[in-house]
């Protein structure tokens, strides 16, 4: 026996004999990024991620063969992640064009409606004219796809509030009174204000986009051609199967996290 081959005997038994959460663990073919977006995904009460879009994106993992963790993250940096790391997806993510040459979009996951919602007691008539001449304030959070869609609106800059990423903070803002509106998802609003701890009446939907760009599964242009190829063959395999159905998010009540309190 070699002085070599003796060293990597006594290596393995080492290894042998250390705990088995100590032991290098096998790494995933895929990280997913996504973020606490209820009702499309969230953590659950025992750490589980779930939701509506994950449970779609899972449907599609396990058909694909590639094994995987999602990672929950604030979303500026699960989008920084998915952009620049070699094995990165990420989902619930809105396909709008000034991303459309980052990403290769692999799934559609859901339909989105977004809307502008401002307090309750908010009296003004909210329209085109009236946010590009910045007759309103609003707020939105750091590398948060409302940023871009309220710039596309014409909201001036001088009257745009953009908040690192904390959450939403551009709703707390908003019932504070220190800004007239922020945006959301119409389905998510509901349930994001009730995970908090909020009531929804709180606030009001006014001001519709018209536009549905729709939440994806998505990878970087970095992610190798195999790997984007292997999940979209997937998708296409169950829809060919019948066995993929992309449908409207149920409304409140039907579906989603119980309210869990203040904060997320």
């Amino acid at each position: 026996m070699t002085a070599k081959s003796a060293r990597m005997g006594w290596l393995m038994a080492a290894l042998m004999l250390l705990p088995l959460g100590a032991r290098p663990v096998q790494a995933s073919d895929v990280v997913i990024y996504t973020e606490n977006y209820p009702p499309y995904n969230f953590t659950d009460m025992d750490g589980t991620v779930t939701g509506l879009n994950t449970a779609k994106v899972r449907q599609v993992m396990a058909r694909s063969g590639l094994s995987y963790d999602i990672v929950v993250l604030p979303w500026a940096r699960a989008l920084r992640r998915a952009r620049t790391e070699k094995n990165a997806f990420i989902y619930s993510i809105a396909r709008i064009p000034e991303r459309e040459k980052h990403f290769d979009w692999l799934v559609p996951l859901a339909p989105s409606n977004f809307f502008l919602f401002a307090r309750t007691d908010e009296k003004r008539p909210v329209s085109t004219a009236a946010l590009q001449k910045g007759l309103f304030l609003a707020a939105c959070v750091s590398g948060d796809v409302t940023c871009d869609l309220m710039r596309s609106l014409g909201i001036p800059e001088s009257k745009l509030i953009v908040l690192t990423d904390r959450g939403t903070n551009d709703f707390r803002l908003v019932i504070a009174g220190r800004a007239d509106l922020y945006m959301s998802d119409k389905n998510a609003n509901v349930r994001l204000r009730r995970m908090e701890g909020y009531d929804p009446a709180l606030t009001k939907p006014v001001f519709g986009l018209g536009t549905r760009a729709g939440f994806y599964l998505a990878a970087g242009k970095q992610v190798s051609a195999d790997l984007r190829g292997k999940v979209h063959a997937a998708y296409m395999a169950l829809m060919k199967a019948g066995k993929y159905h992309m449908e409207d998010a149920p409304g409140p009540g039907k579906s989603g996290p119980k309210k869990s309190g203040p904060g997320k």
